[in-house]
């Protein structure tokens, strides 16, 4: 009986010191420990990317816009001259999809004297929750300019009939990967651009289709 007890106590020895110095499988058990990390970086590598791309190209579309808009060469423009410009965004945004999520502003302002310049057309395409134009809304209503245009008394910022036309979009930026994790919600982008007219002193466009 004492031999079988000194056998299997030595026995169990053996496997507990086999066991201590076994390193079978300590690569694995680290990966599986570093693969939500590992994840986690790769999703936010992608997304940073993605964020990068669509700023840039809501820059380049509000640009475009605009200055297309600043282009005609005629005082009024047409409904299809108006909806050919602002398809032409969703063209430009590919691969994000603008046909929902989005929302263009086109606004054309003049100026007055020794008051705030007043909105002359404007057209909205698209909505966004919670969206709205910052130049104003209100046909014939006074039209709010950033600080880069100087009052330069009575709320005048632009000068007696010049006009300004400008590009808002606003976008409802969903995280694709990031997103599905639960770790980021969705954000609201915000670009605008601001050209003057090349050909005409004024520039109209209808306000709906």
């Amino acid at each position: 009986m004492k031999k079988l007890l000194r056998n299997f106590r030595t026995l169990t020895i053996g496997k507990i010191k086999a066991f201590a110095i076994d390193r079978t499988g300590v690569a694995m058990t680290e990966f599986a420990m570093m693969l939500p990390v590992l994840m986690i970086l790769t999703a936010g590598s992608f997304e940073v990317a993605r964020y990068a791309l669509i700023n840039q190209k809501m820059d380049r579309i509000v640009a475009t816009l605009s200055d297309l808009v600043a282009r005609s060469d005629g005082t009024s423009m047409t409904e299809t001259e108006i909806s050919n410009i602002i398809d032409s965004a969703r063209y430009m945004a590919r691969p994000f999809d603008f046909s929902n999520d989005s929302m263009i502003v086109l606004t054309s302002v003049q100026g007055r004297t020794a008051a705030a310049p007043y909105i002359l057309s404007q057209r909205v395409s698209g909505t966004v929750t919670g969206g709205k134009s910052a130049i104003g809304e209100a046909i014939n209503g006074d039209a709010s300019l950033p600080p880069a245009f100087i009052d330069v008394g009575g709320g005048e910022t632009l000068p007696e009939t010049e006009t300004l036309v400008v590009a808002e979009l606003i976008y409802t930026y969903k995280p694709y990967l990031i997103g599905a994790l639960g770790l980021f919600d969705e954000t609201i982008l915000y670009r605008d651009a601001y050209f003057r007219p090349r050909f005409t002193a004024r520039i109209t466009f209808p306000s709906a289709p």
